[in-house]
């Protein structure tokens, strides 16, 4: 896709200087936190786990119980193991549907008692929508990414048309005008308000920010299948949560006992960048000055642009904002050692099938890997191990 000269370029707008602290294990809060700071991370993941009934909120459509049902492994924040189902519809003259009056963009897959009772199972695909199909990202060093300033992640989308020799990533921004950074892709600007709407989306929770229901594909619920008073949390509720993932440290990389495992990741780390794939996965950005020492001016190895770039007409599933159906964010490859599936939807079962189904505008830094000598890319592969 890009060539070394061309990568060192546009990656020079965003590496920076990582101090070496003695790195949190995974799923424990980052270093440098106050007191008060570390009660907040506690208080904000029993909320996570927090289990919700239909008595307290649940659904009535709903695809969890609790944020940690999606988020369970290997620890509290990571992946799981299920797959939503989103659908919009995609308008000849470039706009996107998210098909809020029909149930959409989230198309929920189980159903309350009291809504099974009515014989609802779960929601339905809208006629002649768009479907996508998402696995559940890890969460780890989401607090990082989102101190990221707007101005370091638009400086990529200015360099990729000029420099990035067939890149064209871009950002995708939300309906306020703010730079989206948060989902495959990129249509949530803040971690709070992702996650103030995944308690509606994914739980069926209400929230002093969107304090109704979820209609049944457009129709009103059914009487008597929504017991709990909306809203069904608290803003401070959705803030404790928040102060959570914001405090999650991200992913420790792997450090290789083996002698020759750590030269062939090394040799690994280069070809990385010699094929291009650094320029979109872009491995360090800063976040910008904060009042939280913790959060002040940090490296963040996310390899990622947070941009939206075209993926090619094998990978088309929904649009979403001012992202089309065959573009997607770049995806943040911290913590990739800990993912069991790959691919937006789940559907490689190796990081090399991920790889060798890149298209579009990766499709060069795709072919470039397979002609690579099966040594080569084993190197590529144990430098992807460390992440």
């Amino acid at each position: 896709m890009k060539t070394k000269g061309i990568g060192a370029i546009v990656l020079g707008v965003f590496l920076c200087g990582c101090e070496t602290h003695k790195e949190p294990r995974l799923g424990e809060p980052l270093a440098e936190l106050t007191p008060e700071q570390l009660a907040q991370f506690e208080q904000g993941k029993k909320v996570f786990q927090r289990v919700f009934t239909p008595e307290d909120g649940l659904g009535p459509l709903f695809n969890a119980n609790s944020c940690a049902e999606c988020h369970e492994q290997p620890v509290v924040g990571g992946v799981g193991d299920e797959i939503e189902v989103q659908a919009t519809r995609f308008h000849t003259n470039c706009t996107c549907d998210p098909l809020l009056q029909e149930g959409g963009p989230v198309i929920e897959q189980h159903a309350t008692p009291l809504l099974q009772a009515k014989g609802i199972q779960k929601a339905q695909i809208p006629p002649g929508a768009d479907v996508g199909r998402r696995s559940t990202p890890p969460l780890f060093g989401l607090g990082l990414v989102d101190a990221i300033p707007e101005a370091t992640v638009l400086a990529g989308d200015r360099q990729a048309g000029s420099t990035a020799g067939g890149s064209h990533g871009h950002a995708n921004r939300t309906v306020d005008g703010k730079v989206g950074r948060f989902g495959r892709k990129a249509a949530v600007a803040t971690l709070f308000d992702f996650n103030a709407a995944a308690f509606l989306q994914e739980i069926g929770i209400t929230t002093p920010l969107e304090p109704a229901e979820k209609t049944i594909n457009g129709a009103p619920l059914p009487a008597g299948t929504d017991p709990a008073p909306d809203p069904e949390i608290s803003l401070e509720d959705i803030e404790r949560v928040t102060a959570f993932l914001r405090f999650l440290a991200p992913p420790p990389e792997q450090a290789f006992t083996n002698y020759h495992d750590r030269v062939l990741a090394r040799h690994g780390e280069k070809l990385f960048m010699q094929l291009g794939c650094a320029v979109c996965h872009v491995p360090k950005m800063q976040t910008g000055p904060s009042e939280i020492k913790a959060l002040d001016r940090k490296c963040v190895r996310l390899y990622s642009d947070l941009l939206l770039h075209d993926m090619g007409s094998n990978s088309t599933d929904i649009c979403f904002q001012q992202a089309r159906p065959s573009e997607f964010r770049s995806e943040m490859l911290m913590g990739l050692r800990f993912r069991e599936h790959f691919l937006h939807d789940a559907s490689a079962r190796t990081v090399r099938e991920a790889i060798e189904r890149h298209g579009g505008e990766a499709q060069r830094s795709r072919d470039r890997f397979m002609s690579l000598s099966h040594h080569e890319q084993a190197a590529l592969l144990k430098f992807l191990q460390k992440l």
